[in-house]
Formats: C-alpha cells, sequence, structure tokens
C-alpha cells in the first residue's frame, strides 16, 4: 500500500476488520498521527519501527526520515496482545506504586493486593511489599532490632518461622540446668514463675532465682540467687516479687502485718535491678507508698488479685479485701509509674472481689479483668492512671453445684488466664528484644474453667479488644450468644494439661501422640508415664492457607486443620454449650513424649519450649 504525497491515507489492517487513519501532523511532518476505534487491538507497523498500545486517542510514532514518503508501510492489528491505558495511581512508575503500598496498614495491603490484578503484580516483584504481606499473614509486626536488617534477611527468618510447629516436629535440647531451690510446700504454685525472652525466672521462699535459656544470646551478665526477705522489717513482709528482664527490673511487694484503720498505706513497692539487689537507676525513688483511696474497716484482710504485673513504665497491682466472716469487698486497682515515682489507687465499684478473680495486663493503656459473676470487662487507663470501663463480654453460664474445683495446694481462680506476656519498655538488654512480636489482633488468651467437674478451656480472639473496643464512650455488655460464635472457641479440658500461649499458639501437653478429635475429652496425665506436646494455632490466615486435603488428614506434611466439634459434657449451662464457633484452626504434634513425674509446667516462646521439672531437692528445667 503506497504513501500518498499528501501525507493523508487510510490504512487497513490485512487481518482485521477495524481501521486505523495515519496522517503527518501539520506541526511537525517528521511524526505521524494514528487514530484507532475502541475495538481495535494492538497496532504494529511493520518499517523496524514500534508497536503501539491499543487506544482511542491520538498515538505518535518516531521520528520519520526525510525520505519517508517512499517507505511501504504496512497496519496490522494483533488479536492476541492487549494493554490497557494506564490512569491514576496505575500511570505512575512501579516504583512509587510500592512506596504508597508499603504506608497502608497490612490489612489494606492484603486487600488491595487480592483484589487488584496490577497490584499483585507489583507485590510480586518488590519483596519490601512481600515481606510485609508474610507479617501479616503470621500475625507479627517487627520491633527495633531489624531497623538494620536488608529485607532478603527478614523474610528468610520469617520463612524459618512459618516452617517451625509443622506435623511431627522434633524438639532438640539445647540446654539443661538443674537450679536447688530447697523445700517448697506444692510443686504447683501458679504465678511464681516464668519464662520471658528465654530468661527463666522462680520466686520462691523469698528467694528469686533467675537463668537464661537462650544460647542464642551471649550475655555477660550474671544473676546471683537473691535473698529478698532480709530487706523489709517487721511489721513488713514481702507479699510477691515480679520481674521484668527486659528492662532488668525487680518489683517487690511488702505489705503491713498489722492492719492500722489510721494509717492509709496499702502496701508499698521497692523497684531494684533483677540482677542484683542494688535500687534500680531509672526509677526515681527505691521504694513508694501506695495508699488507699477510701477508708475500710478494721477487720479486713488485704488480699491480691494474681500477681502485679509490668508493662513499660507502669506496674499495676489489683487487690480487694476480706472481712472474718469470709466476704470481699469490691475490687481496688494502683497504678504506679516506676519510672517517676507516681502511685494512685482507684476504687473498681462495678467488679467484685474474691479468689476467682483474675486480670490480665494488655499494654500501658488496657486491662482485662474477669470476675466471680463471669464477666469479662476491658478497661483503660487514662492518662492520670484512672481505670474506664470500655466494654463487658458475658462468658458462658456455668452450671450450679459446678462453681469450684478445689486442686491440690493453694485455690486456683476460676478462670486462669494465659496470654502473651507484653514486650513494651526500654530495653536493658537489647539483644533480648526478639526480631518479632504478635500484633494484638493475631493474639489469642486461654481461658481456664476450672470447674468440679467437666473442665473446659476458652480460647478467646484477642481481636475484640483491639482499638474500636477502647472507643465505647458508653460501657455496653455483649451476651455470649453474640460474640461467643465469631471470637471464641472451647475444648474439654483437665487441670494436669498444662498450657502455655504465645502469640496465636498455645502449647497444650495431652496424653496421646495425636490430635484429639473434635470434642473428645482426654483422661489426665499419669504420675507416672508421659505426655506429648501439641502446638494448636488459632491464626486464622495460616489456617486458610494450609491445603484443604490437610483437614484431618493425619499423615499430611503440612498443619492438621481441625475444627471445633461438639462438647458432650461441660461445665456450662445447655443454652450456652449449645453456641459453638466453625472457625479452624492448625494442629501439630512432638511424636517424642517426655516424663509426666514430676513435670511442673512449660513457656512457649516463638522457637523454644521450656519445660519444668519439680522435685523436693531441686528443679530441673531443660530447655528445648
Amino acid at each position: 500500500m503506497g504513501c500518498a504525497s499528501s501525507h493523508q491515507r487510510i490504512l487497513k489492517a490485512p487481518r482485521a476488520r477495524s481501521a486505523a487513519q495515519i496522517r503527518s501532523l501539520p506541526e511537525d511532518p517528521n511524526f505521524l498521527h494514528v487514530e484507532v476505534p475502541d475495538s481495535s487491538k494492538t497496532i504494529t507497523v511493520v518499517d523496524r519501527t514500534l508497536t503501539l498500545p491499543r487506544s482511542s486517542v491520538e498515538k505518535l510514532i518516531r521520528p520519520l526520515s526525510e525520505d519517508h514518503e517512499n517507505f511501504e508501510l504496512q497496519l496490522e492489528v494483533s488479536k492476541t496482545i492487549t494493554t490497557p491505558i494506564a490512569i491514576g495511581i496505575f500511570s505512575l512508575p512501579t516504583e512509587l506504586i510500592c512506596h504508597i503500598l508499603l504506608l497502608l496498614h497490612f490489612k489494606d495491603l492484603s486487600c488491595c493486593v487480592l483484589t487488584c490484578k496490577a497490584f499483585w503484580h507489583v507485590a510480586q516483584n518488590f519483596v519490601d511489599v512481600q515481606f510485609l504481606l508474610e507479617l501479616y499473614a503470621q500475625g507479627f509486626t517487627e520491633t527495633p532490632t531489624l531497623d538494620w536488617v536488608d529485607v532478603s534477611s527478614k523474610m528468610y527468618s520469617l520463612r524459618r518461622l512459618a516452617s517451625m510447629w509443622q506435623s511431627d516436629f522434633h524438639l532438640n535440647c539445647v540446654s539443661e540446668q538443674t537450679v536447688a531451690i530447697g523445700n517448697i510446700l506444692s510443686p504447683y504454685i501458679p504465678g511464681l514463675q516464668s519464662v520471658k525472652c528465654g530468661i527463666w525466672w522462680m520466686w520462691v521462699n523469698n528467694r528469686l532465682f533467675i537463668r537464661e535459656c537462650d544460647t542464642n544470646f551471649k550475655s555477660t551478665q550474671t544473676w546471683p540467687e537473691q535473698s529478698f526477705g532480709s530487706l523489709v522489717d517487721w511489721p513488713f513482709f514481702v507479699r510477691s516479687v515480679v520481674i521484668d528482664p527486659l528492662q532488668d527490673l525487680a518489683v517487690m511487694v511488702s505489705s503491713y502485718g498489722v492492719f492500722d484503720m489510721l494509717d492509709r498505706r496499702v502496701f508499698s513497692m521497692t523497684f531494684r535491678l533483677a540482677s542484683s539487689q542494688r535500687p534500680h537507676p531509672d526509677s526515681a525513688c527505691t521504694s513508694l507508698e501506695c495508699m488507699r483511696p477510701c477508708k475500710m474497716d478494721p477487720d479486713h484482710d488485704l488480699r491480691f488479685v494474681d500477681q502485679p504485673a509490668i508493662c513499660g513504665d507502669r506496674v499495676v497491682a489489683l487487690y480487694y479485701y476480706t472481712s472474718h466472716s469470709g466476704s470481699a469487698s469490691n475490687i481496688f486497682i494502683q497504678v504506679i509509674d516506676w519510672r517517676k515515682g507516681h502511685a494512685k489507687g482507684y476504687s473498681l465499684y462495678d467488679e467484685l472481689g474474691g479468689t476467682r478473680a483474675s486480670f490480665h495486663l494488655l499494654d500501658e493503656q488496657r486491662i482485662i479483668i474477669i470476675g466471680p459473676e463471669g464477666r469479662m470487662a476491658l478497661y483503660t487507663l487514662e492518662l492520670d492512671g484512672s481505670p474506664r470501663r470500655r466494654i463487658t463480654y458475658v462468658l458462658p453460664s456455668v452450671q450450679r453445684g459446678l462453681e469450684f474445683y478445689f486442686p491440690l495446694g493453694p485455690l486456683l481462680p476460676l478462670y486462669v488466664i494465659h496470654a502473651t506476656p507484653s514486650f513494651h519498655g526500654k530495653a536493658v538488654h537489647p539483644d533480648l528484644i526478639p526480631d518479632y512480636v504478635t500484633s494484638l489482633e493475631s493474639q489469642i488468651m486461654v481461658l481456664e474453667v476450672l470447674s468440679r467437674s467437666w473442665q473446659v478451656i476458652i480460647v478467646v480472639d484477642m481481636a475484640i479488644f483491639a482499638t474500636k473496643a477502647t472507643q465505647s464512650e458508653i460501657p455496653v455488655g455483649i451476651p455470649w450468644s453474640e460474640w461467643g460464635p465469631k471470637y471464641a472457641r472451647y475444648f474439654p479440658h483437665h487441670p494436669s494439661h498444662r498450657i502455655s500461649v504465645f502469640g496465636s499458639k498455645m502449647a497444650y501437653a495431652l496424653p496421646q501422640d495425636r490430635a484429639p478429635e473434635p470434642g473428645q475429652r482426654l483422661e489426665e496425665l499419669p504420675a507416672e508415664g508421659s505426655f506429648y506436646v501439641h502446638i494448636w494455632d488459632f491464626n486464622r490466615a495460616i489456617s486458610r492457607l494450609e491445603h484443604s486435603n490437610n483437614v484431618y488428614d493425619c499423615n499430611s506434611p503440612g498443619r492438621l486443620i481441625r475444627r471445633p466439634g461438639r462438647v458432650a459434657q461441660t461445665c456450662f449451662t445447655k443454652d450456652d454449650a449449645d453456641i459453638i464457633t466453625n472457625n479452624p484452626y492448625t494442629t501439630a504434634v512432638c511424636p517424642t513424649g517426655f516424663s509426666t513425674r514430676h513435670f511442673d509446667r512449660f513457656f512457649l516462646e516463638q522457637d523454644r519450649l521450656t519445660l519444668i521439672w519439680v522435685s523436693v531437692l531441686g528443679m530441673n528445667t531443660g530447655k528445648f
């Protein structure tokens, strides 16, 4: 097809029904102007030039030579390639689009990638976006320890964490220590020991024991045995000692042995280095007096709700009073800023005290309190420390006659809370901080419901305590029927089955080497025999990613997906027991059995499990 001297020509593609109009531009004859109808696909100019994208607007062909009139041009419409016009955000350079995506919240980023093919291609080509998506899938947030680590190394560590705790995982012992603690009254004493960032500590018989279980952390710090009984004089006596290894902080709580109704002091706190008995250098004062917010009758005894909790700059202690007749007062709270040396007490008139009350400190601003009435209340702590009740979740009702459970040893609360420890606060030992911590929305909290028989555990999705719940101006109560099916699961349980929670995972000591069937109730751990470590993961994103063939397939190489079943016998009333959830979770089990003889408990962290055996002569601590 020849070129006309007027530069005005109509060319028709040989393999297409559509036509394209080509003409020279008046302002520059060295350029050709192309007009293409909407039905066209891709235009190829076959004269050693280029391929034009589909368009209904003007397009320019490359500059032509002076004798372009003598060129033979052919126009071909391809029906196989389609390239849409880039408009809006997609007209930006890909690197800039990637930067915009990185500014989004994890959930928003995931929605963009799953719903838009263009964003999906960006995510496939940039490891930074892949890293954030993997963080969201595993429910993690990174800590400042990764500020100087390249993205490829971050991805490697994330994938390593994702590959852990698979089906038939194995535990390799990397450290084993024996600590002589002397005689103890009961081998199971709740709240006297803990593990955080590979540091195990225990307070018993007025002595504090600290050991490092993390062989990856090479510290020059020594942890001598410490005695706190000598630090107080009569009429004071030590009520509790709690440790935060990250801040090298030991908080000793002492109270008065004689009640003086004219003295408003309720107890005192002393802040010392956990690595020694010296005063903590970051604290404005060595000790602090906590005053009662109101007067009390002289015949009342002070009782603590669980142990005081440390989170960042705050120490929170809950307590109540009991009369000689056995009645309990409402709960009081002391909020202490241990760095500034401030303390103030408040009365929680809506919370009844008693041995069955429990609490968990989420962070420096949020606290969960479970009262004996079976209500789980979320409080926020204002800037001055004053508590404000935001929302209350009603727990399933326990059948009459099954409200109490008396194990060997001290009386336990009706609801025993198992949750992830806090990693807030300025770290004295930065190497102890894990690379990743689980975001609150991905964490779980496990409640042991210890009734006379047919005990259960309730696994609660911590997303119900997220930001929206804290913004409720008017306290509201949510019945179990409205929040339980979506945010909770419950399983048959026996108190001998030890529990530890970290992030979205729960370590469970069970008497069999296979995952229990849905709703199956297992017998208690034998005094002489073996138990097996099960890891249950309630991260919804991971359970959705697992292949559907893994459901109930014990031979699957990945995680085994389960769904809660109906529990035949439970301590709940029939109406509440019939409310169950169908949300999936994954299970894995270590085929190696461990001795139940003198087994006390274990502590789960990201990549390690610390198992504790107790005997009358000492404590054998094995870190695996």
